[in-house]
């Protein structure tokens, strides 16, 4: 579950909490005053007295744990105080029936309509709610039967107005349900776009520094003669379309095709005097390489550029082996070396390994290790497993 998603229901069960709270206290308050004001001696016949007693701490117990959790007990638990009122609606009456009265108690209508409504907020699925308005409008007919003077079938209205209230908290219940999460998913969405029109906002800001200072400075060391060295000046010249492309926002080769990228990599290392014997076939000819993402190329290109760049500051060599493939969904790059070499326990300042592709090749997913002794050259691994 998404953390909107988590939020949403979070909120929903708390305010189905909340309503169930709200319900059975006000049937209880509501369905006590009508039994004092009308016939207190109804609880004066055994064994009124205990069934009403277990309503009462069944509602009590089940609004503290309620209110104690912030969501609704649990369905079992529920069942069974539905359970305990199906029992009372005939047991009610039939206790009753010896005062002679012939007709109901009158606290017992309000509480098994409100009852009703309290099974329509308390179970998701439409099935269970009408199970459970059924057996409780099945019992109440039964209590009419047993326990009064009046037909069964009087009691039809009464039961159908059960089924309306069950209806219409399941229905509202649901509607409210879908509104939260709609109204969640609405709020995660405009988060997300401010953020990221934050980030449009950061990345134009750094582009416009970026071209006004550093671009402009190398494009005039290059083109008015500061630099006599050729290799230097065809370096610069390489950083410059580099650096321009990224503002343009195509700094990921060709149309963003991995083999192309890599190949852009390949040629600027050559640039700096590095032989680069590039093994690119199976890549070349595999159908997993046109579904490769952009973020992806990326985080490629970006690890073999810094893995060629250490074999120019630090390899102490001018050959360099690059294979790339991708078989079984999972891109594998490797960059080996036969240069000096250095020891994996005192990592030398400077390598960029961890942040420059380590940490690259982690954030979409891969993993990159690098293996390394004194006089034994360098060997660099790139697998990152394809989306999907």
């Amino acid at each position: 579950m998404s953390g909107v998603e988590a939020s949403a229901a979070s909120r929903i069960e708390w305010t189905r909490a909340v309503t169930m709270i709200a319900l059975r206290l006000g049937a209880l308050v509501l369905c006590g005053s009508l039994e004092l004001l009308d016939r207190p001696r109804w609880a004066e016949v055994w064994p009124l007295p205990v069934v009403v007693a277990a309503l009462l701490l069944s509602s009590l117990g089940i609004c503290v744990l309620a209110g104690v959790r912030g969501v609704l007990p649990s369905r079992a638990l529920l069942a069974a105080d539905f359970a305990l009122v199906v029992v009372a609606c005939p047991v009610i009456p039939w206790c009753a029936r010896e005062l002679g009265a012939g007709r109901w108690p009158t606290s017992v209508l309000p509480y098994v309509l409100l009852t009703a409504v309290m099974i329509g907020i308390s179970f998701p699925a439409y099935p269970v709610v009408i199970a459970w308005t059924a057996a409780l409008g099945g019992a109440f007919l039964l209590g009419q039967a047993l326990g009064t003077d009046q037909p069964w079938w009087t009691a039809l209205p009464h039961v159908a107005g059960m089924g309306a209230n069950a209806a219409m908290a399941a229905y509202v219940a649901r509607v409210l349900t879908r509104n939260a999460r709609d109204l969640d998913e609405a709020r995660a969405e405009e988060v997300l776009r401010t953020a990221q029109l934050s980030e449009e906002r950061e990345r134009a800001r750094t582009a416009r520094v970026l071209h006004d200072r550093i671009l402009q400075t190398l494009e005039a060391l290059v083109r008015d003669g500061w630099i006599g060295d050729e290799s230097v000046r065809a370096r610069v010249a390489e950083e410059s379309r580099w650096l321009r492309a990224y503002l343009r926002g195509d700094d990921g080769g060709p149309d963003g095709d991995v083999l192309a990228a890599l190949e852009a990599v390949v040629r600027q290392a050559v640039g700096r005097g590095l032989h680069v014997e590039f093994n690119a076939s199976r890549l070349r000819a595999s159908p997993d390489r046109d579904r490769i993402p952009g973020e992806i190329v990326d985080a490629l290109a970006g690890a073999l550029r810094e893995a060629l760049t250490n074999v120019v500051k630090h390899a102490d060599v001018e050959h360099a082996v690059v294979w790339a493939e991708v078989q079984a969904g999972v891109v594998t790059l490797s960059v080996l070396d036969h240069g000096r070499g250095f020891d994996m326990g005192e990592r030398p300042d400077g390598l960029g390994i961890s942040r420059s592709i380590i940490e690259r090749v982690a954030s979409v997913g891969g993993t990159a290790s690098v293996e390394a002794a004194p006089g034994e050259g360098t060997h660099v691994s790139v697998r990152i497993p394809l989306p999907g």
